[in-house]
């Protein structure tokens, strides 16, 4: 069971990286900085990435009308 668990998580991560690119990217690139990404700021990025997809998905469903 555990290891089903992992193997899901690790498919599901690499998906979102797929389908997020610059986000990840973004993402570890703040990882090797000195100073790493506040709080706020990691929030920020999640959010944006969220309202992103979500127009991407409205956008998508309107094309299919």
């Amino acid at each position: 069971m555990q290891t089903s668990n992992l193997s899901f998580t690790s498919t599901v991560w690499n998906e979102l990286e797929k389908e997020n690119k610059e986000f990840f990217e973004a993402y570890a690139q703040s990882q090797s900085k000195e100073d790493r990404m506040s709080e706020e700021e990691t929030s920020q990025m999640i959010q944006k990435m969220i309202s992103d997809s979500s127009k991407a998905a409205d956008k998508d469903d309107d094309d299919d009308e």
